[in-house]
């Protein structure tokens, strides 16, 4: 699958140090604005709105250039502390950073701070950090994943290192013995919910010697949802009746991907709740 260039503008934040409603994250970092994996699925296109950009999400990254700065600020000010993640409405290593270093610049300040940290990714780049995550007392990392097969994941994630690389990259970190989890998410119906893509995810995510995987049934955002349904017709036809059934009946989708779940995990040997 062949993508376009992404268009990339630098700008000034505010502040990078943000409270967080996510549960179990009382702070958050993105320092880019948008995202070059382009993940047709993707929730945090609500951003959009914010960027005065004209071009569809996920052809384009905002650089926050003065990230670092306006963070050593916040620290500074900060009074109590608390676990910070990496990232709620980006990915933290996404292609740009190998570039721009502002997610390495982050964590270089938070050693020695109060916040635990957490990143969730889609990219192996974050093992170019593992110096600093060993100097993180409590760090953890943890992976994104939709599909096991990287054929199919070029489709869904196109700007994003296929499952493959994500796998061996947690793999790596557990070795090092940095605490690694997985997020199975969304779990697209007609893909990402079949036995054969669940048992293949679960198996290869334990080979890694990772323990937690947890998954997020898909929200059924009209844009995630239209963007899905395109895609499947295309490329994927017959995912597309599961697919559409879904959407008519998200209960029953909801209620057959816990059913699987509660079948799934144990036999694979994990110790943590699905959910």
């Amino acid at each position: 699958m062949v993508m376009e260039p992404v268009q990339i503008t630098e700008k000034v934040c505010r502040s990078a140090l943000n409270r967080s409603g996510i549960p179990g994250m009382d702070y958050c970092l993105n320092p880019y604005t948008g995202c070059a994996h382009a993940c047709v699925y993707c929730y945090a296109c609500f951003m959009k709105r914010f960027t005065g950009v004209e071009a569809p999400w996920g052809s384009f990254v905002q650089v926050k250039t003065n990230f670092a700065e306006r963070l050593q600020e916040d620290l500074r000010r900060l009074r109590r502390g608390g676990t910070v993640m990496l990232a709620s409405v980006t990915d933290a290593y996404q292609p740009l950073e190998a570039e721009y270093g502002l997610t390495r610049a982050a964590l270089e300040l938070l050693i020695g701070s109060a916040l635990k940290v957490s990143i969730l990714t889609k990219s192996d780049l974050v093992l170019r950090d593992m110096d600093l995550l060993l100097r993180l007392p409590g760090a953890e990392v943890g992976f994104t994943l939709t599909v096991a097969d990287d054929n199919i994941a070029r489709y869904l994630e196109p700007g994003a290192p296929p499952p493959s690389r994500r796998l061996a990259a947690m793999a790596t970190l557990v070795q090092a013995g940095i605490p690694t989890w997985t997020f199975i998410a969304p779990v697209i119906p007609g893909i990402g919910d079949t036995p054969e893509n669940l048992e293949a995810l679960l198996e290869a995510i334990v080979a890694t010697g990772t323990p937690t995987v947890h998954f997020d049934p898909l929200n059924f955002y009209p844009s995630a949802v239209a963007n899905l349904h395109r895609l499947l017709a295309r490329h994927f036809p017959r995912s597309l009746p599961a697919f559409q059934e879904a959407c008519r009946d998200q209960r029953a989708y909801r209620a057959h991907l816990q059913t699987l779940a509660t079948a799934l995990w144990p036999a694979c040997g994990l110790r943590s709740d699905p959910g």
